[in-house]
């Protein structure tokens, strides 16, 4: 319990742990937005997708979540995933963006990668952005 008229957390917390988070980002992407409609050629049957928009394009740290078991449909499942973590004041992914990994100082393998949001926490406190992901599947869009 704090003391009267103390506050628990200081009011600088947050501006001095941006810098600390955003020293630590050692991948370089952006963030894309698909679009949600396309245009379908009746002659063909064949669907068009308009270019993702560019929401962000910088750093960031990507840090595997370990395996863990959730259960859904009433059955066990193997929960994998990333943990994508954005600068505090980058813009708020939705759900189904897509971050492309261009640059990374650490594990190459990395490199092209292609992490579909899952899940966008909101926090009171915002030194960084955490965003659930997953690697994209591809998805066959034709037809």
């Amino acid at each position: 319990m704090p003391l009267p008229n103390h506050r628990l957390i200081h009011p600088r917390f947050e501006a001095h742990h941006r810098p600390v988070s955003e020293a630590a980002m050692t991948v370089q992407g952006r963030l894309l937005r698909p679009s949600e409609t396309g245009v379908r050629d009746p002659e063909t049957g064949v669907t068009t997708w308009p270019d993702p928009a560019l929401i962000y394009e910088g750093r960031a740290r990507i840090r595997a979540n370990s395996g863990s078991q959730q259960v859904q449909a009433e059955r066990i499942v193997a929960v994998g995933g990333y943990l994508l973590i954005l600068p505090a004041d980058s813009p708020v992914p939705h759900v189904r963006d897509v971050w492309v990994v261009d640059e990374c100082d650490g594990d190459l393998s990395l490199l092209g990668a292609r992490l579909r949001v899952v899940d966008v926490p909101r926090s009171g406190l915002s030194w960084q952005r955490n965003v659930g992901c997953d690697i994209e599947e591809p998805i066959n869009r034709r037809g």
